[in-house]
């Protein structure tokens, strides 16, 4: 992976290329080992997760409350 890659406003971009985010503030994480960027809404705790392979993303809920998406293979 190119250093640019790991950017942290590069990798924001491509996830909003590929899910649109909902207009709250949130937390940013990248995981560099499993190329894995991780957006967290609030404090809620995960009760269960939808996935869209499809398009490399897992959406976590809290009860119906969507409070993380995950973002697989950011940097591809």
């Amino acid at each position: 992976m190119a250093e640019s890659a790991t950017n942290p406003n590069q990798l924001l971009m491509t996830a909003i290329n590929r899910v649109e985010l909902p207009t709250l503030s949130f937390f940013i994480s990248y995981q560099p080992d499993v190329d894995t960027l991780y957006l967290k809404f609030g404090n809620e705790d995960v009760t269960h997760s939808e996935d869209d392979m499809e398009r490399g993303l897992v959406f976590d809920y809290h009860d119906t409350k969507l409070v993380g998406i995950e973002v697989l293979s950011i940097s591809e």
